[in-house]
């Protein structure tokens, strides 16, 4: 059992928008992270699998030929390979797991650093 336990709702009131905080690695290759996602991030891909789960608020996962929105409560898994990106209005709070090697931070990716 990991030492480590955080209390989400302490955590949320200080999350920057696509700047995830990890909560916990799982087999020494999976992160399990929350973050504030608004705005609309870039379409990128990764070579593992992305789960999400939104615990607070809402938020549309798009690919290039679709899009469905996760309201609270809900989840969705993209695919390794598709092509996707984040976007919604207002805040919304997600939990995520991912290969620890993907890079899903707006530091990540220069041409919204600043902008998101």
């Amino acid at each position: 059992m990991s030492e480590d336990k955080y209390n989400i709702q302490k955590i949320i009131p200080s999350l920057d928008t696509f700047s995830p905080f990890d909560l916990s690695e799982v087999d020494g290759e999976y992160l399990v992270r929350i973050a504030r996602f608004r705005g609309t991030f870039p379409f990128h891909t990764h070579p593992k699998d992305e789960f999400f789960l939104t615990l607070e608020g809402s938020f549309a996962l798009e690919t290039r030929e679709s899009k469905i929105v996760l309201n609270q409560g809900e989840c969705a898994t993209m695919r390794a390979g598709l092509e996707h990106r984040p976007t919604g209005e207002t805040d919304a709070i997600v939990l995520t797991v991912l290969h620890k090697k993907i890079r899903t931070s707006k530091h990540d990716f220069p041409e919204v650093k600043d902008k998101l």
